[in-house]
């Protein structure tokens, strides 16, 4: 039985309608996002998860982009998520583990930016959780896209197929949107994106003594809370190694994209962004 995080996809939606809608009135300095570009970003986001959404279901009579595991990876499946039985599963196999990290991410960088706040509290925000709402939109989009143009075949009725047969409800759809991860995309953007932002606000507040000490636990705890969601993935037998790399570096560069729509907000006055936006497209 496919379990789909409806109710946290459409608060996505309506969190990102309500900040369309509120994020232009904020203000209007030059170092933030103006409505032009806010347009731009709605409607490029839009326009992916609708594409996402169409393609995601599979034809089961299409032929697969990948067919089954890659070399060695069958024993990594084994190695990794241990022994399959009818009915395995964990706490994240589900609604609830799809939509937790982002969640819980999200409300963490609110947390920090109403704590610790750097320019106009209310539009600094407002402009994070658009730029981290929209980012998870298209997030889920692109591993929509990629489920339903690769319709890879999950690793539970590939290499057991057996144990499969018992399962009472069966969706061949959902069988076969096995790459990439959706788990694993969106908890990777969330921990990158929302990493970023902390280790922003630690370098403004913190001593340079205090942030050599502390700048390793941001990205120790997120990156450390999304892999473990990723291992998941694989201990239900829902995806291979290989998909849960793909959702991971799909998540991170996303990330990188969206967090840099903001990057002037957060340098220091009189600097321009230039060198930021330098710097992220060297790392691609």
């Amino acid at each position: 039985m496919t379990m789909r995080p409806a109710f946290g996809k459409t608060l996505y939606v309506l969190l990102v309608l309500y900040l369309i809608a509120g994020l232009p009135s904020a203000g209007s300095a030059e170092d933030y996002l103006d409505s032009d570009q806010i347009a731009l970003i709605s409607l490029g986001t839009a326009g992916t998860a609708l594409t996402g959404r169409l393609v995601r279901n599979v034809d089961s009579a299409r032929s697969p982009w990948i067919t089954g595991p890659l070399p060695l990876e069958s024993r990594l499946q084994r190695l990794l998520g241990g022994e399959c039985y009818a009915g395995k599963t964990n706490f994240l196999d589900n609604t609830f583990g799809s939509v937790a990290t982002p969640v819980a991410a999200g409300m963490l960088m609110l947390t920090a930016d109403l704590s610790w706040p750097q320019g106009d509290r209310t539009k600094t925000s407002l402009q994070d959780l658009f730029l981290y709402s929209t980012g998870l939109l298209v997030t889920e989009g692109v591993t929509y896209l990629s489920k339903g143009l690769f319709a890879r075949e999950r690793p539970l009725p590939r290499l057991h197929a057996d144990i499969a047969a018992l399962r009472k409800e069966v969706d061949i759809s959902y069988d076969r949107q096995s790459f990439f991860s959706g788990h694993t995309s969106g908890a990777f953007f969330a921990a990158a994106f929302v990493n970023k932002r902390l280790r922003s606000i630690m370098r403004t507040e913190l001593s340079d003594g205090e942030y050599r000490n502390w700048r390793w636990a941001s990205p120790v705890l997120m990156y450390g809370w999304a892999s473990f969601v990723g291992w998941s993935r694989i201990h239900a037998y829902k995806h291979y190694v290989s998909d849960i790399l793909a959702g991971a570096l799909a998540g991170y560069l996303l990330a990188e994209l969206f967090y840099s729509f903001g990057d002037d907000a957060f340098l220091p006055e009189g600097e321009s962004g230039s060198v930021i936006t330098l710097s992220i497209t060297v790392r691609f």
